[in-house]
């Protein structure tokens, strides 16, 4: 990922945005343009009546970044609309679908992904779980697109900040987590579907700390400021499950042995309410996506082993459970989805039978899904495969694949002891926090890089 990176002057910019004047003077332009959000979200329990009074809440504090500016004018509208679809019953995992009628079967779900737009256009990388940015600007605020791959670290204040690894045979991320040193970027280099990518300096593998000195990193925090922090959690532990099973299929010797990168977790401890934000290695390379939870397949750069894997884990599952969404640089990939046969667990994105029925409506078999000795689907004609990835011989040793058990059903277990979910369920306060002798508080739920 080359991203190049201009550095911005903050003064110059505050000067030129007067409505960043009504907060906190102390805070700056780029500090308040990415925000890390603890989202109280109300309990389950609670009566519909104060579920939808939460709802108006978060529609009225949606509108109080709008007015200032700190979220673009289709931001506002994607986020209004989602919370417009709260209130009427629409959900990213419909947990009533039985009640909907038949010819709402296929019908796209609110928040999945959409189609890949063009990543490659430029020919510049993109950190993982990212892609290109086509303009310089994120929510009206500058970007780095120009000067060297990487900031000027040497100029960004270190904090402290508490890694969380997630323990897969317990389904848990570890208690007490260690202490570490963190250089973030505050200016985002690239933008995904849901996430901005920063830049970021540590040491957090033993790797790192054999070599003696910090890694990059990259830094995915939610573009939504009402963003759950339990999906960090989510997704962190739905990239370890990918990498049991990347594990399993490079045991059969594919022709392109595949990755999922380590991710980890982390919450700032310097900031408000120990925010989390998502971190996995920077990788360098072209970023492509070659499918994603809806049954979408990039045509234009369609490979073999990719989609390969996907049917893989449904064959080795023994249909429990099918990962999708690949997409990375070459074949080392990062932010996978996992829909389950019981659509539950890993996160929002899981559609469950949907997601699988999704998937296979698409897919067309390919060599290496016959090398594997998968049940073949709509297979592909030999001419059509000409310029992709082949097996050296036509079959794998055995008679299938073997079946892969993890012990973690994609439901964490337990939250971890951190500030960003000790008032999960207490009551909610305002976003943009309150007026005090005529004067406007610091926010209450969101942190701010």
């Amino acid at each position: 990922m080359r991203g190049t990176f201009q550095k911005n002057n903050i003064a110059a910019q505050a000067d030129s945005t007067p409505h960043y004047a009504t907060l906190e003077s102390s805070l700056t332009l780029r500090e308040h343009m990415a925000m890390i959000v603890a989202q109280t979200y109300s309990s389950p329990n609670q009566r519909e009546g104060s579920e939808n009074q939460n709802v108006w809440n978060r529609l009225e504090d949606l509108t109080k970044l709008s007015n200032m500016n700190l979220i673009n004018t289709p931001e506002y509208e994607a986020r209004k609309r989602q919370l417009v679809d709260e209130l009427t019953g629409t959900q990213v995992r419909d947990e009533h679908r039985h009640n909907k009628p038949a010819e709402y079967e296929d019908e796209i779900p609110a928040g999945s992904v959409p189609p890949l737009r063009d990543a490659t256009k430029r020919k510049i990388s993109v950190a993982a779980g990212t892609r290109t940015i086509e303009h310089n600007k994120i929510n009206g605020v500058q970007v780095d697109t120009k000067g060297g791959p990487f900031p000027d670290f040497s100029r960004i204040p270190v904090q402290k900040a508490r890694l969380l690894k997630f323990i897969l045979e317990e389904g848990k991320f570890d208690k007490d987590g260690e202490i570490i040193d963190v250089q973030i970027d505050p200016c985002p280099f690239a933008r995904g579907n849901l996430r901005l990518a920063h830049h970021m300096l540590a040491c957090l593998s033993k790797r790192d700390k054999r070599l003696g000195r910090p890694q990059h990193y990259v830094a995915k925090i939610s573009i939504d400021p009402f963003e759950d922090p339990r999906s960090y959690l989510e997704d962190v532990a739905t990239q370890r499950c990918a990498r049991e099973y990347a594990k399993m299929y490079n045991i059969y010797k594919p022709p392109k042995k595949v990755k999922f990168v380590e991710a980890y977790v982390i919450s700032l401890m310097n900031r408000p309410r120990a925010p989390l934000c998502a971190v996995e290695p920077y990788i360098d390379g072209t970023y492509k996506k070659h499918n994603n939870n809806w049954g979408f397949i990039n045509n234009k750069d369609e490979r073999n082993t990719p989609h390969a894997f996907s049917h893989f884990t449904y064959e080795a599952s023994r249909h429990q459970l099918l990962i999708c969404d690949i997409q990375g640089v070459g074949d080392i990939y990062t932010d996978p989805q996992i829909h389950s046969v019981n659509g539950e667990g890993f996160g929002k994105g899981n559609m469950g039978r949907r997601g699988f029925k999704k998937f296979f409506s698409t897919h067309r078999c390919n060599s290496i899904c016959k090398f594997l000795k998968l049940p073949l689907i709509n297979p592909k004609e030999a001419h059509q495969e000409l310029l992709m990835t082949m097996p050296q011989k036509e079959l794998m040793d055995g008679d299938q694949v073997e079946n892969v058990k993890l012990s973690f059903s994609g439901n964490l277990s337990a939250l971890p002891p951190l500030p960003a979910f000790k008032h999960q369920n207490s009551k909610k306060q305002p976003l943009l926090g309150h007026k005090k002798d005529g004067e406007l508080t610091t926010c209450c739920r969101c942190a701010v890089l």
